[in-house]
């Protein structure tokens, strides 16, 4: 069974972090007998010592953008150069891939064909991958009319199908930073099916996180959310909560994305 794992790097990235993230996905495929290949965009300048991490593992295919491009770009370009592979994860790079996470999404899409891309549950982690602070999951069944309350997937657990992106596309590239989400929007409109299983995917890290957050992606996301609004024909109430509450200071923001509260909110 082939399959590709899309994964973007810029020279802001911790060199330990994605070492960590390219080996899980190096190792847990080798033990379940997939055919893995990992493409790979090198977005700007990056160090010597994030080079060497990539050539260690030797990716299918790398792509080098001169400047700073972006990911939604980066991972266009990676969609471009796919090959005859079923099966298109994603994965960002300092996250951490469970053992079973390939084998869980390829079962299931094998089982569901009407599923054109597929999701699951994460843990957040500080420092360690024993370190966990949050589980999130995420609705059975990602509907278009979930979108207006929040991102029904995890977008470092997707795994889409080789069709999806000759049905719906690929990524915005007009929403920096909120890219995912773009796209979500975008497909789940034109009638994608989109389920999550239950099952914890990946581990996320979550270190400096919250304080990533700035206005700019707020800004954006908002804009994205109201263009989604607009086209289902709601009220964008949830949207401009949301961005209200990203104003607010890191600490309560942080406190209020860990509580069982907010778990509870996105499954129902």
């Amino acid at each position: 069974m082939k399959c590709a794992f899309l994964i973007c790097v810029y020279g802001k990235d911790d060199v330990c972090h994605l070492d960590e993230a390219l080996a899980s996905v190096i190792t847990f495929s080798q033990t379940k007998h997939y055919e893995i290949n990992i493409y790979l965009h090198v977005d700007g300048k990056v160090s010597q010592q994030h080079l060497d991490v990539i050539n260690k593992i030797n990716p299918y295919k790398i792509i080098h953008s001169k400047n700073n491009v972006g990911l939604a770009i980066g991972l266009n370009k990676l969609i471009e150069q796919l090959e005859d592979e079923e099966y298109i994860f994603r994965m960002d790079a300092d996250d951490i891939c469970c053992e079973d996470r390939i084998a869980l999404q390829v079962q299931y899409l094998e089982e569901n064909n009407d599923v054109d891309l597929l999701g699951g549950s994460i843990e957040e982690f500080v420092g360690s991958q024993e370190n966990i602070v949050a589980y999130r999951n995420y609705p059975s069944l990602a509907s278009a009319y979930y979108l207006p309350k929040g991102s029904p997937f995890a977008h470092v657990t997707i795994c889409f199908r080789k069709r999806f992106f000759e049905k719906f596309g690929c990524y915005p590239i007009n929403y920096p930073l909120n890219e995912d989400i773009a796209l979500w929007g975008k497909a789940l409109l034109m009638g994608a099916v989109g389920h999550n299983i239950p099952d914890t995917l990946v581990k996320v890290r979550m270190d400096s996180a919250y304080s990533r957050r700035t206005f700019k992606k707020a800004s954006s996301e908002l804009r994205v959310y109201l263009k989604i609004c607009k086209d289902l024909k709601v009220l964008p109430i949830y949207p401009i909560a949301r961005f209200i509450f990203r104003l607010l200071p890191i600490s309560i923001v942080e406190s209020v994305y860990r509580s069982d509260v907010r778990n509870s909110f996105l499954k129902s």
